[in-house]
């Protein structure tokens, strides 16, 4: 185990940058094709390594014909509205904006989870939630002050759609994900969201254009390395390491996002902002070292 465990260290770091890039990533694209089509034409490019593992894995698509219709519900959300919000959100604010945001959806599912079964909030848990929460108003308020009528609050407040539409896919999901595994759910609900992007995807065909070299290389990007093969890393970092260290670390995303936007994008953040990641990561960080230490 001792040998492997820079090895499982790498992978995780490997996912996390590909993560993180890939808000970038979209952004690129976004400049030549329309929001929801990038979703879309993702799908396929996720489902060639996809297909390729579930072959090396063995692993057959067969689900019970009752679980169908959750499926449905679990791609609609988790895959379809997710992208659909997170990428139009992408054309009105930033890839830092956005990947901080997301970030956050832990805290949202805490809080999320403690309303519906009435669970109560531990000090720690807490505590974390507010600084979470101060980070995430100085981040959707980059000067520190309410502005409603920007067309960054607007791009925010669809990663916030994002973000809700994931935590209705994590708990549609839950059952799903105790029975099948991930490679398997991850495969069924990439195909499966081919056909519910259509009526989405449909009214963009007018905007449709040829991608660039550069453009064709993001989107194969964002669909085999993010979409497939970041995962499969991530989750052979977990069995080498534990679940502790990987998920802390996953809280290192929205730093790549912010360097990486930096780089590529000519990017910055205000003062309000940075002290919004300060408090967003720091949060994260301590409530998944707490939680799943108290879990062992």
């Amino acid at each position: 185990m001792k040998v492997n465990k820079p090895l499982g260290i790498l992978a995780v770091l490997f996912s996390i940058l590909v993560w993180g890039i890939s808000f970038v990533s979209t952004k690129v694209v976004l400049t030549e094709l329309p929001p929801v089509t990038i979703a879309f034409l993702r799908q396929f490019a996720a489902l060639v390594p996809l297909f390729a593992l579930c072959s090396l894995k063995k692993e057959n698509l067969r689900i019970e014909r009752k679980e169908i219709l959750t499926f449905i519900i679990a791609t609609f959300f988790g895959i379809v509205l997710y992208f659909v919000f997170e990428n139009t959100g992408l054309t009105m604010t930033t890839a830092s904006n956005a990947s901080m945001l997301v970030a956050t959806i832990p805290i949202f599912v805490l809080i999320t989870e403690s309303a519906v079964q009435r669970k109560k909030i531990a000090v720690p848990s807490l505590i974390c939630i507010i600084a979470s929460v101060s980070g995430v108003y100085f981040v959707v308020f980059e000067d520190g002050l309410p502005d409603f009528s920007s067309k960054t609050f607007l791009g925010n407040i669809l990663i916030f759609g994002a973000m809700f539409s994931w935590i209705i896919y994590t708990f549609v999901s839950e059952k799903l994900g105790k029975k099948y595994s991930s490679l398997k759910m991850t495969t069924i609900q990439t195909l499966a969201g081919i056909p519910l992007f259509l009526p989405f995807v449909s009214v963009e065909i007018p905007a449709w254009k040829t991608p660039s070299f550069e453009g064709i290389i993001n989107i194969l990007f964002l669909g085999v390395f993010c979409s497939a093969l970041a995962y499969v890393f991530f989750l052979s970092g977990i069995k080498t390491l534990g679940p502790v260290l990987p998920s802390s670390l996953l809280n290192l995303i929205p730093v790549v996002t912010i360097f990486a936007g930096a780089i590529f994008l000519d990017e910055t953040i205000s003062f309000y902002q940075a002290m919004g990641t300060v408090l967003i990561i720091g949060s994260l960080t301590f409530l998944s070292i707490h939680k799943l230490k108290s879990s062992e």
